[in-house]
């Protein structure tokens, strides 16, 4: 008997150029990109093919051809293997939309819409800074211990709790400078590295989105998950369609809890995870995800990583 799987997918930040060249010469996946195309844009094929890498990582071209990608992936794996059935969904940020859509709680069209909304809002924020803003990667053994120091430290705010011991904080590049210096000055054992990103996302100064994204999902629909849907917005099972949308609004200014999303899935049974990607990531973080409070694994959980090159042989 196949397992039923918790299937992930990864937020901003996967980007590449050429990340979908051999995904559209999949059937399956060709007819996702068409359904998606009247919503997330005619130029869908042309940024996840062809557009070079600095343009591609500007926000409203990232977070597209990202969705895209998601749904092709999953939807080419589907038809290679129908006989897989779910028993979870996560989504890292932005992913929690491809979540939704494999748990058939919301439709491809309306998917598309949702995300070229969220693209344009986001990229409308990043565009209004009066100076730079973005985020660094923070890395330690155990970032629950850093939570209230970060919290203290003017200027910067956790915006994502991905593993036990990583994290991302976002705020003004001057405040997260500074923030490096006093890590290094006080000698916590943590690493503080600077991302090319556009702005601090899940952060404060996303507010501006809400109204855009309150209209967006009052336009499409969204229904009760078929398979439990763990959200990063509250690090926990959704299955409410009015509390689903409220949190997707909530989610541009609201920390991430990944690391909490993936433990409640495991709390509830989930233990065969997988993840369809040109190249695979939150599938990755499992094994700093998924441990007990002395860093041993917790039982029984395997981890299936599918990369788009797979897609034409049969994956065991």
């Amino acid at each position: 008997m196949s397992p039923k799987y918790c299937v992930l997918f990864a937020g901003q930040s996967v980007q590449a150029q050429g990340m979908c060249k051999e995904l559209w010469r999949i059937p399956a996946a060709r007819q996702i990109l068409e359904r998606l195309k009247p919503t997330l844009g005619d130029d869908l094929e042309h940024i996840t093919v062809d557009m070079p890498g600095p343009e591609l990582a500007k926000t409203f071209n990232a977070q597209r051809a990202i969705h895209a990608h998601h749904l092709g992936n999953w939807f080419a794996y589907q038809a290679l293997h129908p006989e897989t059935e779910l028993n979870g969904a996560i989504g890292h940020s932005m992913g929690v939309v491809a979540a939704l859509v494999a748990a058939e709680a919301m439709s491809v069209e309306d998917s598309g819409l949702f995300i070229r909304a969220r693209a344009q809002a986001f990229s409308d924020v990043c565009k209004a800074f009066a100076e730079p803003q973005g985020m660094a990667a923070i890395i330690s053994k155990d970032l629950r211990e850093f939570k209230d120091r970060i919290a203290d430290y003017p200027g910067v705010a956790l915006a994502l709790h991905n593993t036990i011991g990583k994290g991302t904080i976002g705020g003004k590049l001057a405040d997260i400078e500074a923030f490096a210096a006093h890590v290094k000055k006080e000698g916590w054992p943590m690493k503080v590295l600077v991302l090319k990103v556009e702005g601090p996302y899940h952060t404060a100064a996303f507010s501006p989105c809400r109204p855009a994204l309150k209209s967006a999902v009052e336009k499409i629909a969204v229904q009760s998950p078929r398979t439990p849907v763990f959200m990063g917005t509250s690090g926990l099972a959704e299955s409410d369609p009015a509390r689903i949308k409220g949190l997707l609004v909530e989610q541009a200014d609201h920390l991430e809890r990944h690391f909490d999303a993936v433990r409640a899935a495991y709390g509830r049974g989930c233990r065969d995870f997988i993840e369809v990607a040109y190249k695979p990531q939150p599938i990755t973080w499992l094994s700093d995800q998924l441990v007990e409070e002395d860093g041993k694994a917790l039982a029984g959980v395997s981890a299936v990583a599918v990369k788009t090159g797979e897609l034409g042989e049969k994956v065991q």
